[in-house]
């Protein structure tokens, strides 16, 4: 049980070694968090703060998709099974 009502000091290094804790297995926030008293959400902010600070490069980033918007009459009389290799 996540104990509440008081307010825990950190230090940067216990931060770190209970995030790569967390990350060593799939699905081990919950049980992470739990083993060190401390919620699941502070575990994955302190993931999230660690992910922006190291550059993780591996997990894809959001990004746009670029669109065209053109007139039905201006438009090339493609199949669309074709249209999607463009």
């Amino acid at each position: 049980m996540v104990e509440t009502g008081r307010r825990r000091r950190w230090t940067d290094d216990k931060k770190l070694r209970i995030v790569l804790e967390s990350l060593r297995t799939p699905r081990a926030v919950s049980s992470t968090a739990r083993r060190h008293g401390i919620s699941r959400s502070l575990l994955l902010i302190w993931r999230r703060s660690f992910e922006a600070s190291t550059g993780d490069s591996e997990r894809p980033k959001p990004a746009f998709v670029p669109a065209m918007v053109v007139d039905e009459a201006a438009a090339p009389d493609v199949p669309l099974h074709q249209a999607a290799k463009w």
